[in-house]
């Protein structure tokens, strides 16, 4: 039953109120919450020594969000399709920023036998330890250089190298660190050779880091199988689909296929779990 000009009216006047509504009351909202996370992914990486404002953040991701949304919807046509598109930049940004920090955490933890060799060799020559760390950091790699002028400028602001070095660890949060820290700050307080001790504790560093080379190409078999086991059904469902077009219909809209989507879903889930367990191997 179709509407009069007059109902037409009232109908169109409703539906811009409350489109109007909804964007007064929403879209403030998810900008406030969009910039405060792009200024929270610009202090995370002003952490890691990149200065990034978080204007220039929100804008690659705007774009990437653009572009992923205009691709999804030239593939697909479906407008619900191409939101979800461009809002996956967005989403994955934090896991993105915590990939780039993981993976310079990583570079740094591997160059840490390199300084503690160059600090040795320094503090052999007869230099002091704040002495050996100001030579030492132009000779360093990018990434463990930017770290220890760090420290150097903690020093330099008064702090006592020990507690510079205290702090540098609990920055870092990772066991290497604490193996190459603790050590020199009971020579640094009770005296010792802290040549020898430097030579020792890169020693060990490069002696873990040989086992933990050895261990994940152990187990890059299982890591393998773990990607095979995720992706395997989806794949011999898309094979299926192609191969009798009916399948997902009854697979998706009977209780049945449902069961199964469950069952399988939920063995799938079991079986990485227990892939992830035989994988994690505590160092």
């Amino acid at each position: 039953m179709g509407l009069n000009a007059v109902e037409t009216t009232l109908f169109c006047c409703g539906a811009v109120l409350v489109v109007r509504f909804l964007l007064r009351a929403i879209l403030p909202r998810a900008r406030h919450r969009f910039v405060s996370t792009m200024a929270r992914h610009s202090s995370d990486l002003q952490e890691e020594f990149v200065t990034l404002p978080a204007s220039r953040i929100a804008w690659t991701f705007g774009v990437l969000g653009a572009l992923c949304g205009a691709s999804a919807f030239a593939l697909t046509g479906s407008p619900m399709v191409a939101a979800a598109g461009g809002m996956t930049p967005i989403l994955l940004s934090g896991a993105m920023v915590r990939r780039f920090r993981a993976r310079r955490k990583a570079m740094i933890l591997s160059r840490l036998p390199v300084l503690l060799d160059l600090l040795a060799g320094h503090v052999k020559a007869g230099h002091s330890l704040t002495e050996s760390l100001a030579e030492t950091e132009p000779l360093l790699p990018p990434g463990i250089r930017e770290e220890m002028a760090w420290v150097l400028q903690q020093v330099r602001l008064g702090v006592p190298v020990s507690d510079a070095l205290a702090r540098w660890e609990e920055r870092i949060g990772a066991e290497e660190a604490s193996f190459a820290v603790r050590p020199l700050r009971i020579a640094l307080r009770g005296g010792g050779n802290i040549a020898e001790l430097l030579e020792r504790t890169r020693d060990i560093l490069r002696m873990r880091s040989r086992v933990l080379e050895k261990i994940r190409s152990m187990t890059a078999q299982a890591r393998l199988q773990a990607a095979v086991l995720t992706l395997l059904p989806p794949a011999f469902g898309a094979v299926l689909s192609l191969v009798d077009p009916g399948f997902l219909p009854i697979l998706l809209g009977t209780p049945h296929g449902k069961a199964i989507l469950g069952a399988a879903a939920f063995l799938l889930s079991l079986g990485w779990i227990a892939i992830r367990k035989i994988l994690s191997v505590r160092s």
